[in-house]
């Protein structure tokens, strides 16, 4: 089958395949191109307005598949490879600025671009992407910096006392120190049914470690799934979140007793409804499975459901129908 790719861009501009025009991309209206299904694509990105830089990138296809080493340092592009040859592509042009700032009369400067870093005072600190700049804070045999990100996160990095070193990073919705070194999180696992972690850090001369954890519901209590296909997403996100019991809460009792998703963990990282269409007509969900930090892969997990009523929602799985041994 031959591949077909999906462009998306931040900024409206022109894309060029193996050095001819292919179209003009807006964001939320991608570029849609088939292309040879192997050997190399050489793919580039101007964009006609915004602060975006122009970026050039190669991708690199066997048999309609993306091959991992080519685009393992591709920095800025971003593969999903889609069952059937659909390779939703992704174009970030990095950019990068430097912010100079003081702590405590200490030089500091925030560099952001493929990763967020703080140099303080030489020292370099690793932050999570879109940081802010943070407050520094004296602990009893440690340091800490606090702060929030872009996307309303909030990060703790651990320092050594001297600030010689950087002994860990917490990064969580919420972050509130408490004394004696310890501070409380709160981290939503962003599944579907609202899964939480409530925590207790300690930072101290040892670095930064988890002393307690209990679950929690991030919105008060559980959204149970209103349909068939969000029945079978808050399965596979409760076998990767280590709740067998609850995984199999929304399985039959005869399925149940097959433990289908016992091997979910390593069959996929992640589960989202299937964005483009497979070659029969049954119901299925995306296992997606990262291969490295600019490539993941997706397969289809079929499924039947019925509505009957239960305690976790209205839905039942019935049948589940996927080689999940299979990597």
């Amino acid at each position: 089958m031959q591949p077909t790719i999906i462009v998306h861009v931040p900024a409206a501009g022109m894309i060029y395949l193996n050095g001819r025009f292919a179209g003009e991309p807006l964001p939320g209206r991608p570029l849609f191109a088939p292309v040879c299904p192997s050997g190399a694509l050489y793919i580039e990105y101007r964009p006609l307005e915004g602060d975006c830089d122009a970026m050039a990138r190669r991708l690199v296809l066997s048999g309609g598949e993306p091959l991992a080493e080519p685009l393992a340092q591709a920095e800025g592009l971003y593969c999903v490879a889609w069952p059937c040859g659909a390779l939703e592509l992704e174009m970030c042009p990095p950019r990068r600025t430097v912010e100079r700032f003081t702590l405590e009369g200490l030089p500091c400067a925030l560099e952001r671009g493929a990763a967020t870093t703080l140099a303080l005072n030489g020292v370099p600190v690793a932050l999570p992407e879109g940081a802010g700049l943070p407050q520094l804070m004296r602990l009893e045999g440690a340091a800490a910096l606090l702060g929030g990100t872009e996307d309303g996160q909030h990060y703790l990095a651990a320092l050594a006392p001297d600030l010689s070193a950087q002994t860990g990073l917490l990064v969580a919705d919420a972050i509130e120190p408490a004394d004696g070194g310890l501070f409380s999180a709160f981290a939503a696992l962003g599944d579907t049914v609202g899964h939480g972690r409530l925590e207790q850090w300690l930072a101290d001369a040892d670095g930064l470690r988890c002393v307690s954890a209990e679950s929690a519901w991030a919105d008060g209590g559980p959204r149970w799934p209103d349909s068939a296909e969000g029945a079978v997403i808050a399965a596979v996100e409760a076998a990767l979140a280590g709740l067998p019991g609850e995984a199999e809460g929304y399985l039959s009792p005869a399925l149940a007793e097959k433990k289908p998703l016992a091997a979910i963990p390593e069959a996929c990282d992640l589960c989202v409804p299937m964005k483009y269409p497979t070659p029969d007509a049954t119901p299925c969900v995306a296992l997606v499975k990262r291969v490295n930090d600019h490539l993941a892969t997706v397969r289809p997990l079929r499924y039947r459901a019925e509505a009957v009523g239960g305690m976790q929602g209205r839905w039942m799985i019935g049948e589940i129908n996927s080689d999940l041994s299979r990597g």
